[in-house]
């Protein structure tokens, strides 16, 4: 009985496994450039049965699958050349309207709007980001105001459009002061995460858009202008471009 049940388990191997369907299988898979399944195929096949013809068959048509490998490694290669041009441009294009300042002691460059102010004594909104020579870029976010007044702000209404947002302290001290020639500055600057970004991004794409500034007593409102408005865009731009992202 154990010897029957051998011859059968042969008799079965063979016809699933035979020359003939090893062969047709691998010519499957390689109709449908599966080339790594088809290779398995017809390794078993030359091995299982090598003086067969179905294996001289196969050895045609490793050949042949080495040659569709290689053709599409070369298609791939100059995808990935392409690729990476288009991210070159993509990212000169983005930079082109960056102003960039590296500061040695730290190694991070910081970029920020070429019409961006870079003084305290500006009434604005807008972005800027860093990037250490090893790390990813951040992006951060700064408010300023700007007068002959102290408002002493704690915190910022934003409408846009309709919509509207809000930016407290988070804690004491973080909005900061300075004053001179008769003039006083106070100003917001801090890391992006999430909530500020979708702000930010509302805000540079926005119709109409209101910045108040709430002090202890007193408020003021401004409008943030197209310039800034562009300006914010073109910072997020080249902060994505470069590979930047918000994760919390």
């Amino acid at each position: 009985l154990n010897a029957e049940i051998e011859i059968l388990k042969k008799e079965i191997d063979e016809c699933e496994n035979g020359a003939d369907k090893l062969f047709g299988r691998a010519n499957l898979f390689f109709e449908q450039n599966e080339f790594n399944q088809s290779q398995t195929e017809l390794n078993n096949l030359i091995k299982k049965y090598p003086t067969s013809i179905e294996a001289e068959k196969g050895k045609l048509l490793l050949t042949k699958i080495d040659a569709e490998k290689e053709k599409l490694a070369k298609k791939r290669r100059k995808e990935e050349i392409a690729r990476k041009k288009e991210e070159e441009r993509n990212l000169a294009n983005a930079t082109k309207n960056m102003r960039k300042k590296y500061d040695d002691i730290k190694e991070i460059t910081w970029y920020r709007d070429k019409t961006s102010p870079q003084y305290n004594n500006y009434n604005g909104f807008f972005g800027y980001f860093g990037k250490s020579n090893t790390g990813s870029p951040f992006l951060r976010l700064r408010i300023q105001y700007a007068a002959y007044d102290w408002l002493f702000i704690e915190k910022y209404i934003i409408k846009v459009d309709g919509v509207t947002y809000e930016i407290e302290e988070e804690k004491y001290g973080e909005i900061e002061t300075d004053n001179g020639n008769g003039g006083i500055w106070e100003w917001l600057d801090r890391a992006v995460t999430k909530r500020e970004l979708e702000i930010m991004k509302a805000v540079a794409n926005g119709k109409s858009v209101k910045i108040r500034f709430i002090g202890k007593q007193y408020y003021k409102d401004k409008t943030i202008s197209s310039k800034q408005k562009r300006a914010l865009r073109n910072v997020i731009d080249a902060f994505e471009a470069m590979g930047g992202n918000i994760y919390i």
